[in-house]
């Protein structure tokens, strides 16, 4: 188990702990290792002609960090330990290690803890009635890794009482930027980046989501680790989702990652990144190598903005709320719940095994993977771009770039509408939109819609990205052969270039 600390000050470190209460043993650490502390500071001055100027500049410190690492304790022992620096000694805690062979393993996975320490502290109270042996973190602990002032606000704060007694397992989000801090404040095994380990029943194994690559060492490193492991349940857990319908609508390392998962017979999936609860039927291809049926779960509920969710046949469940997933395993069954702030049950499910195989009735849950991939394929072509704002009496041009799907062997029909969550807002002129996608031969296919606001919520273009306060999002039907299922967009956003080729069209179709 690995203790660690932080000091304004340069001075020894201990550790002192033992069985039973008692403090008995001690670790001491001669030097610490500095880190730069930076977070952003603000200069305004006021000029004589009564302007305000505000120039952002950076503060940078130094502190010290103190990682001491226990070894030779006795597993399912519990153990009392302090840290003491400078003759200042912390109040005693205790932590468990894990049990040598154990036949039953109880931990909790959430993600995306960002920006509302608030919301954090609350998801994050209920943990410690549990009693869970470990925490998964699916990244995305602040807002802004390199920001030393936000891991207090925004990690270290929301859970004090939490992590100085119940280990924390975090893999590595995009808003912890280089990594560097993240890197400096969270003590892993292995790489750190990527790293594996044994928790009774149960195999986690912890990706970069950044690496994607076949080529990479992380992917080596996956596969050998996945193929060798032998304990009846295989978890991977990382920060961008390998599916998801709402938020980001992220489909990650399908031609690399996903296969593999499949032929190591990888039960569970867990992700964040999307600010919502998602969990999938279980997902296998219908023929061929990749059968074994995988569960994917998003669990991106920490305290970041909650983003809309959307139905899809492959999901068994969403939902729009700060929550947390308990999941206990043991050799023949692995269950979950997903919880809300007060403990309010969201979802329940249970994966059974006998001989290693799945139960009869999960695999007659299987949503074929092709044609979720389908989804996924369809879902850049339904993201438009708009030549101005709506108004309720002047339509703006929104402009489809429709993509042949790469994963049909077909063209497909799509039936394109407003999403749920817009509909209130807008209305597509004409009714559904009805266009057919190229074949995998053919060239993106530019097609045109009109959409004007109702009135219900003044409209606006945010600044810098463009999207259309209320969301402008569309959603579509696809049809290709015996094969139907549905898609989603993008937020909409008003574009120079979507302004360009209206302009081109408009100047194309007036009368000369």
């Amino acid at each position: 188990m690995t203790i660690m600390w932080e000091s304004p000050t340069n001075k020894p470190g201990i550790v002192r702990y033992g069985l039973k209460g008692e403090l008995n043993q001690a670790l001491r650490l001669k030097t610490p290792r500095a880190v730069a502390a930076v977070w952003p500071a603000f200069l305004t001055n006021i000029t004589a002609g009564g302007k305000t100027n505000v120039t952002e500049v950076s503060n940078t410190n130094v502190v010290f960090l103190y990682e001491m690492t226990l070894t030779r304790l006795r597993p399912n022992s519990v153990y009392t330990y302090s840290a003491e620096t400078d003759g200042v000694r912390a109040p005693p805690k205790k932590f468990k290690t894990f049990d040598a062979h154990p036949d039953r393993v109880r931990f909790i996975a959430y993600g995306d803890t960002r920006t509302n320490p608030g919301t954090h502290a609350a998801v994050a109270g209920n943990f410690k009635r549990h009693a869970p042996d470990f925490i998964l973190h699916a990244g995305d602990l602040v807002a802004a890794g390199k920001r030393y002032d936000l891991w207090a606000k925004e990690f270290f704060g929301p859970l004090a009482e939490v992590i100085d007694e119940i280990p924390i397992l975090p893999a590595i989000g995009n808003h912890e930027q280089d990594g560097i801090n993240y890197l400096n404040y969270v003590h892993l095994p292995g790489k750190e980046l990527w790293y594996a380990y044994d928790a009774g029943p149960v195999h986690v194994l912890s990706l970069d989501f950044r690496s994607e690559k076949e080529t990479d060492e992380q992917f080596a490193f996956a596969r050998r680790d996945l193929l060798s492991a032998t304990a009846p349940w295989k978890v991977v857990f990382l920060h961008y989702p390998v599916f998801n319908i709402g938020g980001h609508g992220t489909g990650w390392g399908h031609a690399t990652y996903l296969p593999l998962f499949h032929q190591a017979k990888v039960d569970l999936v867990l992700a964040g990144h999307s600010h919502i609860y998602e969990r999938f039927r279980p997902i296998a291809n219908v023929t061929g190598p990749d059968t074994w049926p995988i569960t994917h779960i998003t669990t991106g509920g920490g305290g970041a903005p909650l983003y809309t969710v959307y139905s899809h046949p492959a999901l068994e469940t969403q939902a729009s709320t700060n929550h947390f997933v308990l999941i206990e395993a043991t050799p023949t069954r692995l269950s979950g719940r997903a919880l809300t702030t007060n403990e309010t049950v969201i979802d329940t499910f249970e994966l059974k095994k006998s001989n290693g195989r799945p139960a009869a009735e999960y695999v007659a849950r299987v949503y074929s993977e092709e044609t979720l991939k389908l989804s996924f394929a369809a879902a850049p072509s339904l993201t438009g771009d708009l030549n101005l704002v709506p108004g309720a009496h002047s339509p703006a041009r929104v402009m489809f770039s429709i993509r042949p799907l790469k994963t049909a062997k077909q063209s497909a029909e799509l039936e394109i509408s407003l999403t749920s969550d817009s509909a209130p807002y807008y209305k597509l002129e004409g009714g559904r939109l009805r266009v057919r996608t190229p074949s995998a031969t053919e060239s993106n296919k530019v097609v045109w819609a009109n959409v004007r606001a109702t009135g219900q919520k003044r409209v606006e273009a945010l600044v810098p990205s463009g999207t259309l306060s209320p969301a402008l999002t569309f959603q579509a039907r696809i049809i290709t052969g015996k094969i139907e299922t549905v898609a989603y967009g993008q937020r909409c956003r008003v574009s120079v270039t979507a302004a360009q080729e209206a302009k081109k069209q408009a100047e194309t179709q007036s009368p000369r």
